[in-house]
């Protein structure tokens, strides 16, 4: 089993996404993700103490200024987009396998797990701290009985195949290479059996060539924080097409998750500030770039014509 993330950032699939030369940049590395992960995993308690490492989902009834709250409640949004409710052709009523694929610290999985007493749980990260993390969180939620944590591609998980009742990735989608994230998907499709479902929250391109403006601060916001390049929207959907997936639907969470990223420039000003302080004025070059991605997030939403952050769930079908 492979234990280092390395997609191919091109395949025969992907469309290459074209941004202006004055906006290029060196290709992000697997490496360089490892690095970032690895060096910033402590700088996420700051957003979540249980690691939830994503926007947060705001509906009626919650506080919007209370961020651990929509944080969790998109850990729900994802378990019932997921159907886990109902049953799955051929497989046990009491025991269910779920898979998170680029799971940060496992912070969705232990809610679900949570949530649902029948409920096991696969996650798969290529950075070894954060499953360290993960641990020592599942020991507090009474939960490591039914977790299970896993360092490998999660391209290449090495897996069972057709096994599991479930999976999703949460803002980590966008680590796999493309536009389309191709690979991501077909291993994804392998590992589901037929009729699960899949379900992906992520940031996502609308078209392939950005705006002046939106097309460098994608770049900043990307680099910044190791990843590749965003998916274009019609190319993932194409590629699901192409790997097994039906019933595919996308909805935009861009209202929904606003409350949340509103939360960014109070607490990552106050961060900077507190880490500066701690470091005399020192920070490594990741810990630099992860407080620049902050911001570049929230501005990033605002170019609605270039960008969107959605949910798409499809269901795998029978070959």
């Amino acid at each position: 089993m492979s234990t280092v993330f390395r997609p191919d950032f091109r395949t025969p699939h992907d469309t290459p996404l074209r941004i202006p030369a004055s906006h290029a940049s060196a290709p992000i590395t697997a490496e360089d993700t490892q690095d970032y992960f690895t060096e910033v995993a402590v700088d996420y308690s700051a957003w979540s103490p249980s690691y939830n490492m994503h926007f947060g989902f705001w509906r009626a009834g919650l506080n919007p200024l209370r961020r651990e709250g929509m944080l969790v409640e998109m850990n729900r949004v994802v378990g019932r987009a997921l159907q886990l409710g109902q049953a799955r052709p051929g497989s046990a009523a009491q025991h269910r396998c779920v898979i998170d694929l680029g799971c940060g610290a496992g912070a969705t999985a232990r809610t679900l797990v949570g949530d649902h007493e029948s409920l096991y749980a696969i996650t798969v990260t290529n950075v070894a701290v954060q499953n360290r993390i993960a641990a020592k969180l599942d020991a507090a939620a009474g939960v490591t009985d039914r977790m299970a944590h896993i360092e490998a591609d999660y391209t290449r998980t090495g897996l069972p195949a057709a096994q599991a009742d479930g999976a999703w990735a949460v803002e980590s989608a966008c680590y796999a290479g493309g536009t389309s994230k191709a690979d991501f998907i077909r291993e994804a499709a392998r590992l589901l059996r037929p009729g699960a479902r899949l379900a992906v929250v992520d940031g996502f391109l609308l078209r392939r060539s950005p705006g002046r403006l939106a097309g460098w601060l994608h770049r900043l916001w990307a680099d910044s924080w190791a990843v590749p390049t965003l998916a274009v929207r019609e190319d993932f959907i194409a590629a699901l097409h192409e790997h097994g997936f039906d019933d595919v639907e996308v909805k935009s969470l861009r209202w929904r998750v606003a409350p949340s990223a509103l939360h960014i420039p109070v607490l990552a000003t106050r961060f900077t500030l507190a880490e500066l302080w701690k470091a005399r004025g020192r920070l490594s070059p990741w810990r630099r770039k992860h407080i620049v991605a902050s911001y570049c997030a929230l501005a990033l939403g605002m170019f609605w014509r270039d960008f969107d952050y959605c949910m798409v769930t499809a269901r795998r079908r029978a070959d």
